[in-house]
């Protein structure tokens, strides 16, 4: 049965319980579904439908956390999230595809607000997308991040049971976190603001800041979407409206696909050499820049996820923006083609660059210095991951890889060098000689 049948079911079942906002009095049954948690009775304690549900709906959620045996994981993160709000002051945020998924629900709701047939029908779409898995939130502190400072929140974060899970970067779990397709239900990193530099494009990087008020809705929402993909469980639409009526999602302001970013930009720890290089790319669009700066300075942001999941998340969300709602223009959604072709351009000419500073260092110095000013020229780039996960990289990865460093590995053959160093650049290009 779909769900719209299913929810014309559930309606016409209660429509002679229902009554108006305004007398009478209720009383609270957190039990039911969201529709009916306040009824009109003639012992109820409160003198309107609207008081009632303002006291009944937080019983009706950590009714139905408990139902799905998440309450006890939500509750240490609700205590810790507020403690840090509270006296570490941190701004807090949901991130991830979750908020995404959140996104085209407003969307949903905003333009099917009056037709709930057709919003319940575009749902069932929607759930295809499998956008709502995991919940991700970070928290932003103005405190620099020493090790003193971490032992500080790692002791905040023993109050409620949770446990730090990196070594690199601040992240907690519960001990035993609930599992979803093998990945933590909820998890929490913490960190210090970040620029443009850590930002990949606005489709990856939306939030929804949170408090807690609003923490309970959160909650609530996983648990919908929680009990659906364990168990198939019918969706309570009263209630999603409720919950979609509560979310504020924050988008850096953007521009095709791309954060404008205007005077800041943000060239992380790259070289101005190169920085100079990358912006010769204005001329196709001001915000470009950014975008490749971002997507160099951690190679594997561009050879791996934008080509092998980002492109295709975008088009995805926007042919069903398309299908669904008639909506063919997203600022936050970028043209493939267009994309495509500026990472190409951007690669082919970087791997020119590179090729060129290597024959003109060539003239004066061996080859293994003439190395080790492209090595300059790239300094601050890792490229850890390319070379750990080189096995997963895509076709277009590995032909991005190949332009743009296949014409200097080309002329370090010629030169017959032979490589032997604990560098980290000079270990990758040997790496590179056996795989281009």
């Amino acid at each position: 049965m779909s769900y719209y049948k299913k929810y014309l079911k559930y309606k016409y079942k209660y429509i002679n319980t229902r009554n108006s906002q305004t007398g009478g009095k209720y009383s609270c049954h957190p039990k039911n579904n969201f529709a009916n948690i306040c009824l009109e009775e003639n012992d109820g304690k409160y003198k309107s439908k609207d008081s009632c549900i303002n006291d009944c709906e937080g019983l009706h959620i950590r009714n139905e956390l408990e139902k799905v045996k998440i309450f006890g994981e939500t509750s240490q993160f609700y205590k810790f999230i507020k403690d840090i709000i509270a006296n570490e002051k941190m701004k807090v945020y949901l991130k991830g595809g979750n908020v995404l998924g959140l996104q085209i629900l407003v969307m949903m709701h905003d333009k099917l607000r009056n037709k709930p047939e057709e919003f319940i029908k575009c749902f069932d779409e929607f759930l295809k997308l499998d956008l709502i898995k995991d919940w991700d939130f970070s928290g932003y502190t103005s405190k620099p991040i020493t090790d003193e400072y971490r032992g500080d929140l790692d002791r905040i974060a023993k109050k409620y049971h949770l446990h730090p899970r990196a070594k690199t970067f601040i992240l907690y779990q519960t001990k035993k976190p609930i599992l979803l397709d093998d990945k933590p239900l909820f998890e929490i990193s913490i960190m210090d603001n970040e620029g443009f530099s850590k930002l990949e494009i606005p489709l990856t990087t939306m939030k929804m800041q949170v408090n807690e008020y609003n923490l309970k809705y959160v909650f609530m929402f996983c648990k919908q979407f929680y009990a659906y993909k364990l168990e198939k469980d019918q969706f309570d639409f009263d209630m999603l409206d409720r919950l979609i009526s509560k979310i504020r999602i924050i988008i850096h302001p953007h521009s095709k696909g791309l954060y404008e970013v205007n005077k800041d930009f943000d060239k992380g720890k790259l070289n101005d050499k190169l920085i100079d290089f990358i912006n010769k790319f204005k001329k196709y669009d001001e915000n470009l820049p950014q975008f490749l700066a971002t997507h160099i300075e951690d190679p594997y942001r561009m050879l791996y996820r934008l080509v092998e999941k980002n492109i295709k998340k975008n088009n995805k969300i926007k042919d069903f923006l398309k299908d669904n709602l008639n909506i063919t223009k997203v600022d936050w959604l970028f043209d493939e083609k267009w994309i495509r072709k500026m990472i190409t351009e951007f690669i082919t000419q970087l791997g020119d660059k590179l090729e060129e500073i290597y024959k003109d260092n060539s003239k004066t110095k061996n080859s293994y210095d003439s190395l080790l000013e492209v090595e300059k020229f790239l300094s601050e780039i890792s490229f850890n991951r390319i070379k750990s996960d080189y096995d997963i990289l895509g076709e277009d990865g590995k032909n991005l890889l190949k332009l743009l460093f296949g014409k200097l590995v080309k002329l370090i053959n010629k030169d017959d060098l032979e490589i032997s160093d604990n560098n980290k650049f000079i270990n990758f290009i040997k790496f590179l000689q056996t795989k281009l």
